[in-house]
């Protein structure tokens, strides 16, 4: 590197030097081409001038304000135009001689010169030319303008006889002149080497102040030489400096300076050997957050990462991944076994002891994914988190049956065939009826959202909802599943219920877009039932939502109660119209006894209420006439009717 910022240090001089030599060249073409414009330019300012003076006193002597004599003779333009040239020549800095001449003068002084003769010659050549300029003379410009013979110069150039008494008696010479005929010229000489002088005065200083500028640059190469491999080394030392700090950003976790995902994944690639990983998740670090503040959270995950460092050993390391999540991999010599065991101990110490943090205490638990192997270790390490998650397990290690592989392809070919059905008007609802218990008849349907693939199979929500969501297609099949339903059941007489989940209600397009169809429908018969088993978390937006749908006339359920996180005093403030009790209750009612108390209190609460309550899952009489008999408004299930394309008549 020092090598070549040398040459190219050394390489600036002579560089400079090239466009110093180039700019001479031209600058010296340019003013060449510069001083002969100016030369004629000056010339032609100098003839109007001359001409002008000329014309005022030859107008005097015409118009006969001033006689022709001996004494005013000197006044004559013809005769004055030599000293005042003279005099003009001698006191301008350039020394330009302005006069006037012709190859026939009366005062011999007047006689025109060889290079003015061929002007004089040029004019008679071309009589419409005006003017004449000439830079063939080696001493000066020649510029010439032609002075032709008018009414007013007959009076002395015409006939003899005929001109004043003075000018008979004293010329023999320049007479006759006829109108048109070429008198003589204005002839304008600018010496080139005055001119010379003071164009090229003016360049020399340019090309010292080029040549200084040079010296300097040079004078500044060469001490940056003596310097440059000092400089070198020490901005190598800064660039290496701020390279490490820059990968230690990229690298490093900032709020637990431990190494993150990046170096997580550069060392399970460092050599191909097969290496043990954990992946930690903290268990519902959100609602830490939400309860005590991102402040306390950060503290949290901090403590975690002291602890975790602390307690890891034998080739332990500890990364912090995203979110909520720490990693422990090792590489050395270790079995599954053992690493299991270390991760199983690790785990159960950080749970046992409380996490103290500006007066509050609080336990956290964690969900564990273990994985042993090379490059795609990470992933299966990651699949048996989720399953330990969704699973609600402490510790999951990673087996071929939860292939990761085989499963994102499946979610792939899901994905494809959503798209396929909503592109082709494939998804469709089902309506399963509700019975009303008190007038025996059916009154409700609920939609119910169905995909029905290429090749004609129907596939219920369990085997593309999940898919839907991640894949952000949810809000599509929601919407084609109002505009379907609303439009089937327009010239119907039945309410009828849709599913909403909190993905519709925390979608502002979504929102908007029920808003929109409420408004021109029949809203009264409408019903949105929210799935309680979502685990609702935000009852005040579930709220406000409801007030905001209401407003159009909409009745609202809670889809699954009792489904194992119903929670009583929250469904009392949502303004709800209707509870749907739970099919894993209702399922066993007629022999379980918990159950039947279960939802013999959900009835009870719901009367209190004034809610009206569904119970799901009714698969046979028995179960109709118990529930009957508890005093449920309404039900529904498969001895009431299964999900069919069309309603029953």
């Amino acid at each position: 590197m020092y090598k070549v910022n040398k040459f190219f240090l050394q390489a600036i001089p002579i560089l400079f030097l090239i466009i110093v030599l180039i700019k001479m060249l031209y600058s010296y073409i340019e003013i060449g081409d510069r001083q002969y414009e100016f030369a004629k330019k000056e010339s032609e300012v100098l003839n109007d001038y001359f001409m002008q003076n000329r014309l005022y006193y030859q107008k005097l002597f015409t118009d006969g304000k001033i006689d022709v004599s001996e004494q005013t003779l000197p006044i004559l333009p013809a005769y004055s135009a030599r000293p005042i040239s003279k005099a003009f020549s001698e006191s301008n800095p350039l020394q330009v001689i302005a006069k006037t001449v012709s190859d026939r003068p009366r005062n011999i002084l007047n006689q025109a010169d060889a290079d003015e003769l061929r002007a004089i010659e040029y004019f008679n050549k071309y009589p419409d030319e005006k003017e004449y300029f000439d830079d063939t003379p080696d001493e000066y410009y020649q510029f010439s303008k032609v002075l032709r013979v008018e009414q007013v110069c007959l009076k002395c150039h015409g006939k003899k006889e005929e001109a004043p008494l003075f000018i008979q008696q004293n010329y023999d010479k320049a007479y006759n002149y006829k109108l048109g005929d070429i008198r003589g010229i204005v002839s304008i000489k600018i010496p080139k080497k005055n001119l010379n002088d003071y164009f090229f005065s003016n360049f020399k200083k340019s090309i010292a102040f080029d040549f200084l500028l040079l010296f300097i640059l040079f004078g500044g190469v060469v001490y940056i030489l003596k310097n440059i491999k000092k400089m070198s080394e020490a901005l190598e030392r800064k660039i290496n400096e701020k390279t490490v700090e820059i990968k230690n950003i990229y690298l490093y976790d900032r709020l637990t300076k431990l190494p993150n995902r990046l170096k997580l994944l550069e060392d399970i690639a460092k050599d191909g050997s097969i290496k043990h990983l954990a992946l930690i998740n903290v268990d519902s670090f959100n609602h830490i957050n939400d309860l005590y503040g991102y402040e306390f959270g950060d503290g949290v995950l901090k403590e975690i990462a002291h602890r975790l460092v602390i307690l890891a050993k034998n080739g332990l390391v500890v990364y912090k991944l995203p979110s909520d999540e720490f990693a422990l991999l090792c590489t050395q010599g270790t079995s599954a076994e053992e690493f299991y065991g270390s991760i199983e101990g690790i785990v159960k110490e950080i749970e046992a002891k409380a996490f103290s943090l500006d007066k509050q205490k609080i336990f956290i638990s964690f969900g564990c994914g273990i994985a042993s192997g090379n490059e795609a270790v990470l992933i299966m390490a990651n699949s048996a988190l989720n399953v330990a998650k969704k699973e609600s397990k402490d510790i999951v290690v990673y087996d071929s049956s939860l292939d990761y592989k085989e499963q994102i392809s499946k979610n792939i070919d899901m994905i494809h065939t959503l798209k396929d059905a909503i592109k082709n008007d494939r998804i469709v609802p089902y309506f399963q009826p509700i019975y009303n218990v008190e007038t025996k008849k059916i009154e409700k349907y609920e939609s119910l959202v169905r995909l029905i693939t290429a090749d004609g199979k129907v596939l219920t929500p369990f085997f593309f909802l999940d898919i839907a969501i991640k894949s952000k297609l949810y809000p599509d099949i929601t919407k084609v599943v109002v505009d379907k339903t609303f439009e089937y059941f327009k010239d119907k007489e039945y309410s009828f219920s849709i599913n909403l989940s909190i993905y519709d209600i925390f979608n502002l397009q979504t929102v908007e877009f029920l808003e929109h169809r409420l408004s021109n429908y029949d809203a009264s018969r409408v019903v949105f039932e929210i799935l309680e088993s979502d685990k609702i978390e935000s009852y005040e937006e579930i709220k406000r939502f409801i007030a905001r749908m209401k407003k159009y006339g909409c009745k609202f359920a809670i889809d699954d109660f009792g489904s194992g996180y119903s929670n009583f005093a929250h469904i009392m403030a949502l303004n709800i119209d209707f509870l749907k009790i739970d099919g894993s209750l209702v399922k066993f009612i007629t022999s379980d006894n918990n159950s039947r108390v279960i939802v013999k209190t959900i009835i009870n609460f719901a009367s209190n209420l004034g809610i009206e309550t569904i119970a799901e899952f009714v698969e046979d009489r028995d179960s109709l006439e118990m529930l009957e008999k508890m005093g449920v408004d309404f039900t529904q299930g498969y001895h009431i009717g299964k999900p069919e394309k069309d309603i029953i008549s």
